[in-house]
């Protein structure tokens, strides 16, 4: 299984270039390997796709307000395509299987994870992005200490590989 991430920012956002090729490949790998770990039938698929936007705070303010009812931007959004009574269903073809969207919005992230360096913070909302795309949830007390204590995990892992890119 081959791991794919796609990267879309507009002309206004954040610059896609923070994440070099080499970068990139390397957040791949760490998704992937999460991937495979918490759901281990997903090997059978030959590709996986994974898309990660920047959006301006005032974008991701109506799309926060339209699927949540929240009339405010937010750092990160999930969107996933194969969550089923709150856990992980895929359902893809063998081919392909689009695990879902995580929305960024670098204005918020700053404002919200300020005390944080903006490389931690922005590893920070892909792990708990990622996380929620995997039909993790933080709405009691015992599932959110499991997706923190696993959120920090891998925003330590994506950091990592960030860091070695550069």
């Amino acid at each position: 299984m081959k791991l794919q991430l796609n990267i879309d920012a507009p002309e206004d956002g954040d610059p896609q270039s923070f994440f070099s090729s080499v970068a990139v490949k390397n957040l791949e790998a760490v998704f992937g390997e999460e991937l495979s770990l918490f759901c281990p039938g997903v090997d059978r698929y030959a590709q996986v796709e994974l898309s990660v936007s920047f959006l301006n705070g005032s974008d991701m303010r109506e799309i926060n307000e339209s699927h949540r009812n929240v009339d405010e931007p937010t750092d990160v959004l999930s969107f996933p395509l194969w969550e089923d009574e709150g856990r992980f269903a895929p359902k893809g073809l063998p081919e392909l299987l689009p695990l879902g969207d995580i929305l960024v919005c670098p204005e918020e992230v700053r404002r919200t994870h300020g005390s944080l360096p903006y490389a931690e913070a922005l590893c920070l909302v892909l792990a708990h992005g990622f996380l929620h795309l995997l039909a993790w949830d933080h709405d009691t007390l015992e599932k959110e200490q499991a997706m923190w204590e696993r959120q920090e995990h891998l925003k330590s892992k994506l950091l990592k590989v960030l860091e070695e890119a550069r």
